[in-house]
Parts: C-alpha cells; sequence; structure tokens
C-alpha cells in the first residue's frame, strides 16, 4: 500500500510541476551536448542547449550538472508545500539563459512610513543555464504603493548552490531547513520598520549617491564636470530625484532614503535593451548587488 501511495504521491507532483512550467513558458529541458572540433575530435567542453527551440545558453565542462527548469519548479513546489505558500508568478530572462519562480510569503508590513505603505514578501526560485548565477532561493519583497523591489541577496538569496555533481544534495539539505528563510524574511522586515524611524541625515544621502555613482553631490556643478563623466553625473541627479520623491512621499528617514535607491534600480536606472532586463538586473545583477550594497549601509543594529 505504501508504494501504491508513493506512486499516487509521485504522480500529482508530477502534474503540479507540469502544470506551472506550462504556465510561465518554463516546460522545456537542458540538454548537455559534446562541442566538437571541425575535423569531429572532441573537445573539453558542453553546450548547454534548449530542447524546444534548439537554442544554445552556454558552453561548460564535462564537470557542470544542469539544474532542470521541472528541478527548479518541484523545489519551489515543495517549498510551498512546507510553508502553506501561494504560486505567485514565474519566467525567464535572456532567452531562457536565467529563470524564476515565486511564491507568496505571506509575510508583510502593511503600514511603514509617513505614507503608510504595504510592503509584501515573496520566496523566489532563480537559477541559470548560462553559468551567470548558482541556484538561488530566498526572500524578494515588493512596495506596493510604487512596485519598488528589493532582492535581500545578502540574506536570504545566499542560500545558493553550484551547479556541481553535490547539487541536488545541497538543495534536499536547504528543504530540511526551509524555516531559516522565513526567520531571514522576518528579520528584513524589522529592518524597515526600524529605519523608518532613524532620521536621515545630508551626509548619509552623500554617502549613498557616492557609492552608487561615485559622484560627491558637496562639489559645485562646476567641480563636478571636472572630476566626473556627463554619464555618472546624470545618473547622480536621476539618483537624487529617486531618493527625493520616495523621501517626500515616505519620510526623511533611512527607509525614504532606501525606497528612493530601490526606485533608482527598479525604475530608472540603465539596463541593457533586451526583453525582462529590469527584472533580471534586479534578481541577479547589478540593481541586486546596487540594493544589497545599501542595505547593508542603512542597516540598523
Amino acid at each position: 500500500m505504501q508504494n501504491i501511495d508513493n506512486l499516487i504521491s509521485a504522480a500529482i507532483q508530477n502534474d503540479q510541476v507540469n502544470e506551472l512550467l506550462d504556465k510561465f513558458g518554463l516546460n522545456w529541458k537542458v540538454e548537455k551536448t559534446p562541442l566538437l572540433l571541425p575535423n569531429g575530435n572532441e573537445t573539453p567542453y558542453f553546450a548547454l542547449v534548449r530542447s524546444d527551440n534548439g537554442g544554445i545558453l552556454n558552453s561548460v565542462k564535462d564537470s557542470y550538472v544542469p539544474y532542470q527548469n521541472s528541478e527548479l519548479a518541484d523545489l519551489i513546489i515543495k517549498i510551498a508545500d512546507k510553508g502553506g505558500y501561494e504560486i505567485h508568478s514565474g519566467g525567464s530572462f535572456n532567452g531562457g539563459a536565467k529563470q524564476y519562480l515565486q511564491l507568496n510569503s505571506g509575510n508583510e508590513i502593511k503600514e511603514i512610513g509617513e505614507n503608510r505603505s504595504k510592503v509584501k514578501g515573496f520566496v523566489t526560485g532563480i537559477n541559470s543555464h548560462d553559468g551567470t548565477t548558482a541556484l538561488k532561493f530566498g526572500s524578494v519583497n515588493f512596495t506596493i504603493c510604487c512596485r519598488n523591489t528589493f532582492a535581500a541577496a545578502g540574506k536570504t538569496l545566499q542560500n545558493s548552490v553550484k551547479h556541481t555533481t553535490s547539487i541536488h544534495d545541497k538543495v534536499d539539505e536547504y528543504l530540511q531547513q526551509i524555516g531559516i528563510v522565513i526567520k531571514q524574511e522576518t528579520a528584513i522586515f524589522d529592518q524597515f520598520i526600524k529605519m523608518a524611524e532613524i532620521p536621515v541625515t545630508k551626509e548619509l544621502i552623500r554617502n549613498v549617491v557616492k557609492e552608487i555613482t561615485k559622484v560627491d553631490t558637496m562639489l559645485t556643478p562646476s567641480q563636478a564636470k571636472e572630476q566626473f563623466t556627463t554619464y555618472q553625473i546624470n545618473r547622480s541627479n536621476e539618483l537624487l530625484q529617486s531618493i527625493a520623491t520616495e523621501m517626500h512621499s515616505k519620510g526623511q528617514t533611512r527607509w525614504g532614503l532606501f525606497s528612493g535607491v530601490t526606485h533608482y534600480t527598479s525604475h530608472v536606472m540603465p539596463v541593457p535593451k533586451r526583453e525582462a532586463a529590469r527584472i533580471e538586473s534586479k534578481y541577479t545583477g547589478t540593481g541586486l548587488s546596487t540594493d544589497n550594497a545599501i542595505f547593508k549601509m542603512l542597516t540598523v543594529n
């Protein structure tokens, strides 16, 4: 009877995985194909090829172990079952080179800052087939009023596993500790609340802008032109505008300042001209690293 129960459970899980993959355009595999020289001789490299359209996503060595989209979906479904979460969204970037699946964690701050905005939490799984990122899963948060996004890589998305022969064992280990993800997200939300209580200073704004753009806002326009490029100056002005806008609505606090940064990286900061490039930047690229550097700078002990 136990074997029958296991088979039924596996069949249900497989149906859920396929349904999830179909919903977000991820129902395809990555095939590891040997790369040959023109004369037919083998090389130590393999191409990672999409099974549905033949697209080549990356070249890797034999030690690289792909983590299939179906495995990412299975992981997310298991996390959902353990945490009682609901599937929220999913998709891919850059021709399928990166994929993500997201759960609504149920955690939220209903009123924060002077405009009493809401922050909602999501558990997100991210994988790549181009070697740019390991398998990662953890917390991504949205400020609902303006759709600012913050993926806390320093805290939760560093639950990462490299594409090696031990990847499946490592994933199983993390699943046994899934409660850690929830605690990490709670800690981040606690930081948001603390940041909303601390007034910001001009010096701190100056340091934040300098960290992101290298431009010193204390310089006169003529001094800035001598030391920085037009591109850098334009970026610093855009960042200052985002900060001013968010602080006007959210308050003259560290929370308002941080919201200005996430507004800049979510809506304004230049990104590559390709589909879904901005959300890719926020989850795995420059937007992610920028947000996390400033979050660390503004964290309240």
